[in-house]
């Protein structure tokens, strides 16, 4: 007779029909809870304001999922009753430097000066009461939090920090640092609200069992700074895409997935493309490019500085299911992050969805950013800062004459099991077990 499924309870902001990179690490998580004995209870928002929407992630969901849906007040809505149509933007982290006009300044002080730890704080007290319920009914193995929001954490830690030997164990997943989370030097936090946000955070990894990060950076960076347990289990993928597709294409697409906010902008990669342009290097009239996902104004005007803007096509938000018509005829992918220190700890989760797709790669970012370690051994890869204009040049070449010898887009095999999701699931089985 087999052992009964023990019952583990996630607590997420973000879930199908939400789109985007948030959602897909508990949704590929869960799939494998089963095998690895679990059984996957999910809450999750009623009726959010999610910024993307993707239902074709609903079919990726297991069926041994039992969600259960608790409603949420989001103030997002308030501002677009009101007229501020550019929260949207907000909501999708299109966040200008610069807030421009008394509307938008406005918009930035309520949003960083009340709303702490972000604009989710009124789903805490439903929160709490559901959590408290299900704890007391059920036999409950393990509740996960994850964020962010960093809001969802404060409804555990609501039950957790007076009675943490009589419930069960709570493991706190940090998806993004809190306090150093980049956009906190855009909102401008006062230090009233910044003090919030770091007396917060202290009590949620003082008081989770075990705090649990996308990076080892991270993980590394709270072991040391509060003396608790951490551990790393890094974003994945699902499967791999399917490389017996290519075809002959005239065209040499760069393809960036994802936002690409103003902070992420590559100016220096515009700039060496353009210069291989005018040079008249063999092939660079064949460039293109593509971005899938919100791109900021910035990026744009870029583009066109350096005269790319009219080889660019900007697509929106495509569904998951059907980025393979884009895959499939790209040569190059594009992986963007701040150049700023506080983004050494963000790992974007697209890096592990480009892996699955075995295309050449480029990942510009911080000097000491994690990606240096884990693209390390792979092909047909390259990490730079956002001043090694020449070595992106340098890079951007080469798989371009690589590509014009067969006119057929560069597939490399690459040993990346390690993030596939069942492994990285079998990893956060050890983790309950162990504490």
């Amino acid at each position: 007779m087999e052992a009964p499924l023990k019952n583990v309870l996630i607590i997420t902001y973000y879930w199908p029909p939400a789109g985007g990179p948030g959602v897909q690490r508990w949704v590929g998580l869960t799939r494998h809870f089963a095998a690895n004995g679990l059984r996957p209870i999910v809450i999750v928002p009623e009726n959010a304001a999610y910024p993307q929407i993707d239902h074709t992630l609903e079919n990726e969901l297991t069926q041994a999922l039992e969600l259960i849906r608790v409603p949420i007040l989001e103030p997002i809505r308030w501002a677009k009753w009101l007229g501020f149509s550019r929260t949207t933007h907000y909501a999708k982290g299109l966040l200008p430097k610069q807030p421009k006009g008394l509307v938008e300044r406005l918009l930035y002080a309520i949003r960083a000066q009340l709303f702490v730890p972000d604009s989710r704080i009124f789903w805490v007290r439903p929160l709490k009461k559901v959590l408290t319920k299900l704890i007391e009914q059920r036999n409950i193995e393990a509740v996960i939090t994850t964020g962010p929001p960093h809001s969802v954490h404060l409804a555990a830690l609501n039950c957790f920090k007076h009675q943490k030997d009589k419930l069960p164990k709570w493991i706190a997943d940090f998806r993004d640092p809190w306090v150093e989370i980049g956009y906190h030097k855009t909102l401008r936090l006062n230090t009233r609200s910044l003090n919030r946000h770091k007396n917060l955070e202290q009590e949620v990894i003082e008081n989770a069992s075990v705090v649990l990060t996308t990076t080892k950076s991270l993980a590394d960076y709270y072991a040391e700074k509060y003396g608790v347990e951490t551990a790393c289990i890094t974003n994945g993928f699902s499967s791999y895409y399917d490389d017996t597709r290519l075809t002959k294409t005239e065209d040499f697409t760069l393809l960036h997935v994802g936002s690409l906010f103003e902070h992420r902008n590559p100016i220096a990669l515009w700039k060496a493309i353009a210069e291989l342009r005018a040079q008249g290097t063999e092939g660079a009239d064949r460039i293109k490019l593509i971005f899938l996902g919100e791109v900021s104004e910035a990026v744009k005007i870029s583009l066109a500085e350096n005269g790319l803007l009219t080889l660019s096509s900007f697509e929106g938000y495509i569904p998951k299911k059907d980025l393979s018509r884009f895959v499939d005829k790209s040569s190059l992918l594009l992986l963007c992050e701040g150049d700023d220190s506080s983004y050494e700890f963000a790992v974007p989760g697209k890096l592990f969805e480009y892996l699955s797709m075995k295309a050449p790669l480029l990942a510009i970012g911080p000097k000491r950013w994690e990606v240096y370690e884990l693209l390390a051994d792979l092909q047909d890869t390259l990490v730079v800062t956002h001043e090694e204009k020449e070595l992106m040049k340098e890079f951007v070449q080469t798989t371009l004459l690589q590509f014009i010898a067969k006119n057929i887009p560069l597939r490399t095999a690459r040993t990346v099991k390690k993030f596939e999701h069942r492994y990285l699931c079998q990893q956060l089985v050890t983790i309950i077990e162990r504490i």
